[in-house]
């Protein structure tokens, strides 16, 4: 999932654990699907493979559960790897390295197997961050941004009532930007979740794009059939 320069890739699918696959049509138009949790317990439990090459991946915290017991069963039930949500900085995805090791190792998988993408420039303290991602893993595959998660935890909206980007918004996709370029893996940058129409998430892709991001990140299949209006994936993830 590394990137060179400025090359754009599929985008990535959030899916919150439980919902039903996504069709074979969607999975050839994403790079891969997060699961994010759910009312199932932990693991998540692995939506049939359907031979697409979309990984699988999920979401986990900065701190706590999942431990290695956890992840172990994560991995050796299927999954590719994870996305550490609220990534501060490299501390936060060394310890999850360290924890992969143990449990790629419990799990009888290659060391090294299973990825890592991190959300990063959610919070204040990775917007803030002077320490360089470059040599915080070799797993580390990509950076995901979402401004309504930053946002959030700063206290304010996505957008202002005038229709402006907060300047903390501002600095924060920069960040995740310039962090993922230095690093030389991928970014994604999340649409936000009410961009539902074919001129929007035009507008809002091809933003993205050209703040130097490799691709988007949505939260719901449909976007999947905007995006390929775009031109952002292949007609035939249309559905």
């Amino acid at each position: 999932m590394s990137v060179n320069g400025a090359q754009t890739i599929l985008p990535i699918l959030y899916l919150p654990a439980g919902e039903p696959p996504p069709p074979k049509e969607i999975l050839t138009a994403v790079q891969a699907v997060v699961m994010t949790g759910g009312k199932t317990g932990w693991p998540p439990s692995v939506p049939p493979r359907q031979d697409t090459g979309c990984l699988l991946l999920a979401r986990i915290g900065t701190s706590g559960d999942p431990g290695e017991d956890e992840l172990a069963a994560l991995i050796g039930n299927g999954f590719d790897g994870v996305v550490l949500a609220g990534c501060r900085g490299p501390a936060d995805i060394q310890r999850v390295d360290v924890l992969l090791k143990v449990a790629e190792a419990a799990a009888g998988i290659a060391q090294g197997r299973t990825v890592i993408l991190a959300e990063y420039a959610t919070a204040p303290e990775s917007v803030l961050s002077p320490h360089s991602l470059a040599d915080a893993s070799p797993r580390l595959s990509a950076l995901v941004f979402d401004a309504s998660a930053l946002a959030e935890a700063c206290g304010f909206r996505r957008v202002t009532e005038t229709g402006d980007v907060p300047a903390a918004v501002r600095a924060g996709r920069a960040a995740a930007a310039l962090r993922a370029r230095e690093a030389r893996i991928a970014a994604y940058d999340m649409l936000p979740v009410d961009a539902d129409d074919e001129a929007t998430v035009r507008r809002l892709w091809r933003n993205s794009i050209e703040n130097g991001f490799s691709s988007v990140a949505i939260r719901w299949p449909q976007q999947i059939a905007l995006l390929a209006a775009a031109g952002a994936v292949p007609e035939s993830g249309a559905g």
